[in-house]
C-alpha cells in the first residue's frame, strides 16, 4: 500500500519524520509531497522529499503572493496524486486549499483514503482580529471549512482547534527522543527565565517585558534567549530596558546544550497575543520534555495543562504584578516539583507511543 504525505511547509518537518517512521513501519510505501519554498525563511531551499512542487516566492504573511503561491501548490499536489496513485492521503492542514484540492481528487478516485491533519488554523491564528471577519479571510477559511468532511478521518493538533472547525481527533505533537536526564541547579537569590523559538509578529513582547518588570524589582533577572527572528533586536532591547540581563545562546539544535540552558532556568515564556488562536506549541513541548515549568499565554489545552497539573503560570494583563510576586516568593520545593510534573504531562501525551497509538486507532477504523 502507498501513502502520500503531503505538506507545504518546512515547519511541519518534525510531524512528518514521526508520520513516515510510523507508516514505514506499518508496511506503507511512503511517497513525500511537498514545495521548494521554505516559509521559515520566506526563500527556495533544496527540500528533502519524493515530489518537490515548484511554487511562487512570497516575502509577507499578509500577501496576494501567499495565497496565489498556496492555491498553486495545492493544485499541482492534486495532479502529483494521479501519477502517485495513493492508497491512503495523509495532507498536512495548512495550507487550506489543500483540503479543496484532495478532496476533488477522491471524488474522482473513491476508494483513496484520506487523513486530514490540521497542525495551524489560517487566518485565526495570525493576529489580524479586526480583518478576520472581511470576505478575503473567509474565502481562505472556508477553502478548509467546506471540505474537511470529505476526509476519512480529521486530526487536529489540540482540542482547541476541534472548536472551530467543529471535527476530529486530538493528534498531540510528539518528540521522537527520550528526554534528557534534569539536572536543575536553581538560585535563590536569582531568576531565570527562557524564551525558546522564532521571535515574529505574534509574539506578545510587552507582556514579557511587563511581567520582567515585575520580577525584576524584586530579584536579579537573566532572560536566556534560544533563537533567532525579526523581531530579535526589538525584543533583547526591551528587555534590557526593563533591567534585566539577557544571554543570547542564538539558534541551538544539540539537545544536551539546550538542556543545560533550561536546567539553570526557572521558567520558559509561552507566551502568545491574545489574538492568535492556538491550543499547543513546539516551544512548550520542548520545555515540557526538558522540565522546564512555563509562563503561559496561550489558550485552550495548554491553559487547561497549567491549571490540572500545576505546570506553571497562566499570564493574563490583569495578574502579571500577582504572578511575578508569586514566582518570586516560592520556594525551591515547590518549582523543584513543578518540573516532575510538567515531565510527568510530557510523558503521559507526547510520547511516541501515544502519537503512534492514536494513529493505530484511525487505521484500524477506515481499513
Amino acid at each position: 500500500m502507498v501513502v502520500a504525505l503531503v505538506y507545504a511547509f518546512d515547519t511541519c518537518l518534525d510531524r512528518i519524520h514521526l508520520l513516515k517512521k510510523y507508516y514505514t513501519s506499518k508496511g506503507f510505501e511512503v511517497v513525500s509531497v511537498t514545495s521548494n519554498f521554505s516559509h521559515r525563511k520566506k526563500a527556495i531551499y533544496q527540500a528533502e522529499a519524493d515530489v518537490v512542487i515548484s511554487v511562487r516566492e512570497y516575502h509577507k504573511n499578509l500577501s496576494a503572493d501567499r495565497i496565489l503561491s498556496h492555491i498553486e501548490f495545492s493544485k499541482k499536489a492534486r495532479k502529483a496524486m494521479e501519477d502517485i496513485q495513493p492508497d491512503l492521503i495523509h495532507c498536512i492542514i495548512p495550507c487550506n486549499t489543500l483540503v479543496k484540492e484532495m478532496a476533488k481528487y477522491k471524488k474522482k478516485h473513491h476508494n483513496v483514503k484520506v487523513m486530514y491533519d490540521i497542525i495551524d488554523l489560517w487566518p485565526e491564528s495570525m493576529p489580524i482580529d479586526r480583518y478576520k471577519g472581511l470576505l478575503p479571510f473567509k474565502i481562505w477559511k472556508d477553502n478548509r471549512d467546506k471540505y474537511l468532511s470529505s476526509g476519512d478521518v480529521v486530526f487536529c493538533e489540540c482540542e482547541l482547534f476541534k472548536k472551530y472547525v467543529h471535527c476530529g481527533n486530538v493528534l498531540y505533537w510528539a518528540i521522537d527522543r527520550e528526554c534528557l536526564p534534569m539536572n536543575p541547579y536553581l538560585s535563590e537569590n536569582e531568576l531565570q527565565f527562557c524564551y525558546l523559538g522564532s521571535i515574529n509578529n505574534i509574539i506578545d513582547i510587552p507582556r514579557i517585558t511587563a511581567f520582567l518588570r515585575e520580577c525584576s524589582a524584586h530579584k536579579k533577572c537573566t532572560l536566556h534567549i534560544i533563537g533567532d527572528g525579526e523581531n530579535k533586536e526589538y525584543f533583547i532591547q526591551e528587555v534590557l530596558c526593563v533591567g534585566v540581563n539577557v544571554v543570547d545562546h542564538k539558534e541551538v539544535y544539540d539537545f544536551q546544550r539546550k538542556q543545560e540552558v533550561f536546567d539553570q532556568c526557572n521558567y520558559g515564556f509561552n507566551v502568545m497575543k491574545p489574538s492568535v488562536v492556538v491550543g499547543l506549541t513546539m516551544k512548550s513541548l520542548d520545555y515540557m520534555c526538558a522540565g522546564l515549568p512555563i509562563i503561559n499565554t496561550i489558550k485552550g489545552d495548554t491553559k487547561d495543562f497549567c491549571e490540572e497539573w500545576d505546570i506553571g503560570f497562566n499570564l493574563k494583563k490583569s495578574n502579571i504584578k500577582e504572578v511575578a510576586e508569586r514566582v518570586c516568593s516560592e520556594s525551591m520545593e515547590v518549582q523543584l516539583q513543578r518540573r516532575k510534573n510538567i515531565q510527568n504531562l510530557y510523558n503521559t501525551y507526547f510520547t511516541t507511543k501515544k502519537f503512534n497509538a492514536t494513529l493505530d486507532e484511525a487505521l484500524n477504523r477506515i481499513f
